[in-house]
This record gives C-alpha cells, sequence and structure tokens, in this order.
C-alpha cells in the first residue's frame, strides 16, 4: 500500500451553506462566500427558486433541506408541495407536522410529497411554540431561521432528548452573527418581531465532516495537510480532532493548516457521539485498525440517518470479517492494525453517502471493495473522488 498524501482546502459546510441559504431568501443583499457544490446545497437552490415561482419543490435525499424549506414555504400564503426520495419521506416527520400545526399551518404527508396549506404563521397568545427536538434538532433550526420579519414577537421551547442540540447552536450563533436578536426566556427562547439582517456578507466555513474524512486517510494511511481550517466554527465535527489526540494520532494546527499524520501506534478511545452522530461511520473504521477495544455510544439517532448507520457499519465489518458488537446507540469494535486484508468484497452502501466515504477508506487501506452506487457521494462531498484519489 503506497503511502498517502493529501493537501488542499475542503467545500464549505452544507450545513452552514444551506442555513445562510434560507437567511438569503428573506434578504437577497446577503452577499455568500465559499463553494459547495453538493446535491444537499444544490437542491436547497434550487428549491428557493421553485417557492418564489410556486412550483413543486424536490428536496431530494436531503433532510435538512426537507425541513429548512417547509418552515420557508410556511411563511408564505398559499398552497405548497414539497417532495422526496421515498427515504427521505420514510424518516421521521412528526416533529415537523406538529410543528407547523403550532404555527396555524396544515401539513400533511401524501406518498412521498408534503402538502402545505398556509396563511402565514400565526401568533397564539401566552402560549409558547413547543419544539419536540426527540428525533432531530432540526426543526428547532428551521424554526428560528425563519423567524426573520415576523409581525410578532416568536417565544418557544425545546422539549425532548435534544438530539444533535449543537447543530441548534450552531443556528443560534450563526444568526446572531448576521443580527438576530435572540432572547433567553427561563423556559426556552424569544426572538422579537421585526428582525433584519445587520450583515451584508458572510463566509461559508469548511465542511468539518468531509474535512473529517480526509484527515482521517492521513490518519491511517500518510498525511492529510488541510488548508481552511476554520479560525472559530460552531459545527460539532470539530470534535475530531481532539478525539484524533486521543488516539495519538499526530495533530498539528498552525494558523488555518491542519496536519495529519498517520502515528506509529493508534490508540483505541471511548467516545460519546450523541452531538456528533455523523462521525461514527469513518471513525468506526479508524477504529477498526487502532490497538484495542473502542467504544463508540451516545447516539440511538444514527438508525434513522440516511440509513441505519450501525446496522451497515455491521455490514461492512462482516464482509472484512472485522469483530465488533453492535449496542443501541452505537458499536464496540475489537481494533485490529494488522488486519487480513480480504479480496472480491460488494458492498452496498444503501444510499448513504458517509458509509461511501467510509468503503472508500477501507479501499485506501488495501481491502478489495466493489462499492455499489457510489454516486450516493454528491450528496455532501462529490469533490471527494479526486481528493482522495481512488476510483469509484
Amino acid at each position: 500500500m503506497a503511502k498517502f498524501h493529501f493537501q488542499g482546502s475542503i467545500p464549505g459546510s452544507k450545513s452552514v451553506f444551506n442555513r445562510a441559504l434560507i437567511v438569503q431568501s428573506y434578504f437577497p443583499v446577503l452577499d455568500l462566500h465559499g463553494f459547495a457544490g453538493c446535491d444537499d446545497v444544490r437542491f436547497m437552490r434550487e428549491g428557493l427558486k421553485g417557492l418564489k415561482a410556486s412550483s413543486r419543490i424536490d428536496c431530494g435525499e436531503g433532510g435538512t433541506t426537507f425541513r429548512f424549506m417547509a418552515l420557508r414555504a410556511s411563511r408564505i400564503r398559499g398552497v405548497h408541495v414539497l417532495k422526496g426520495s421515498p427515504r427521505l419521506m420514510s424518516r421521521p416527520q412528526k416533529g415537523l407536522i406538529d410543528l407547523l400545526r403550532q404555527l396555524g399551518v396544515q401539513a400533511q404527508i401524501k406518498k412521498n410529497e408534503m402538502h402545505i396549506v398556509s396563511e402565514g404563521w400565526k401568533k397564539f397568545r401566552g402560549v409558547p411554540i413547543k419544539v419536540d427536538t426527540t428525533e432531530s434538532s432540526q426543526y428547532a433550526s428551521a424554526l428560528i431561521l425563519n423567524s426573520w420579519l415576523l409581525s410578532f414577537d416568536l417565544d418557544f421551547e425545546l422539549v425532548g432528548s435534544k438530539v444533535s442540540e449543537s447543530y441548534f447552536l450552531l443556528t443560534l450563533e450563526m444568526l446572531k452573527k448576521m443580527g438576530l436578536r435572540i432572547k433567553q426566556t427561563p423556559t426556552g427562547f424569544l426572538v422579537p418581531a421585526e428582525q433584519r439582517l445587520e450583515k451584508l456578507s458572510y463566509e461559508v466555513e469548511a465542511d468539518m465532516s468531509s474535512m473529517f474524512t480526509m484527515a482521517s486517510a492521513g490518519a491511517l494511511a500518510g498525511t492529510s495537510v488541510i488548508e481552511n481550517f476554520p479560525e472559530v466554527t460552531e459545527q460539532p465535527d470539530k470534535v475530531f480532532v481532539e478525539i484524533f489526540k486521543k488516539m495519538g494520532v499526530g495533530v498539528e494546527l498552525d494558523g488555518r493548516i491542519l496536519t495529519i499524520n498517520k502515528p506509529k501506534h493508534l490508540r483505541a478511545v471511548d467516545w460519546n457521539l450523541f452531538q456528533c452522530p455523523d462521525l461514527f461511520p469513518v471513525l468506526a473504521v479508524v477504529c477498526s485498525f487502532a490497538d484495542g477495544v473502542s467504544k463508540l455510544h451516545g447516539a440511538p439517532h444514527l438508525v434513522a440517518k440516511e440509513s441505519n448507520r450501525i446496522a451497515k457499519v455491521a455490514d461492512l465489518f462482516n464482509l472484512l470479517g472485522i469483530q465488533y458488537e453492535v449496542l443501541e446507540d452505537g458499536m464496540i469494535i475489537h481494533g485490529n492494525p494488522n488486519q487480513t486484508l480480504k479480496k472480491g468484497i460488494v458492498f452496498n452502501p444503501d444510499e448513504d453517502h458517509r458509509m461511501v466515504m467510509a468503503a472508500v477508506l477501507m479501499k485506501l487501506m488495501g481491502h478489495e471493495i466493489k462499492i455499489q452506487h457510489p454516486e450516493a457521494i454528491n450528496k455532501s462531498f462529490p469533490e471527494f473522488w479526486d481528493m482522495i484519489g481512488i476510483k469509484p
């Protein structure tokens, strides 16, 4: 296996970009700096254009796109139809429909479409909106992203287990920087009426989830030099730097340049992924090469991502002869730095972009794997193939 080397910049965060595009839809004067060519951002851009044209809005596979767009459409009087893939529409949506109902908006799912009938948001005096974050924090982010220019104060509280709350905190910090005034109340939050933009430009930082995949390639097989590590970021996946340090990976941050070097001995790790579940598939692969038993836990919501990621990582490990134990919220992984390399393996990532990334890292380490439907990577990271230097 040849030593791996990557040096370059990572595309903009799809999470940040999609949030910024919602804000820009209220204030077209907002100038966004950065680039993201992934499907999730493309569908968001096209969907916002379709919203103006009162056409059916295709959200593709994007849960973020769908949830943000549903709240954006509901601000506009009329009938709106959002469609998505069967996989997307089979994911939990009850919290979204309940949130819209509390805003005086009718919504129902028919086959692979959501039909929204709205007269604009309504204020119910003395009753805070209750946002159930048991399924996802995206409902809370969608609500506050669309709280600009309201004619009334919007008060709401989060209820439930606050799944991936870190992404809601990311949304709060973004909007505060753009000028949204948010007050904390004894039970939740209040956004005063008539909020307006205070910034005319916003830089979309590099995607930490994509960066983690390229950094993992360096940690496993050589060196990765990331040239645009954000000076400040609220993206929860930034924690990968701390995880790597604990695993003994060579980590050096000089200004905005992050250098990752493969260690002589990769240590096992015990980590709670409740706030950063997207790390799981790739981190599981890294742990499989560690010396010792790793435990990745705290993320039962992994089963309701683009695929059941716990089950799909188990499928990959079964094919490659890696020992593991499934947990309801993660996995115990028995690492082996000297894995017996398998040949003739065919892996189905179940149309999950992060499972494609995980399988490709196994190819990088010498396993012979044919990945079915590798184009799933386009959801978040179409530049991946050129950067990793491996053909699909």
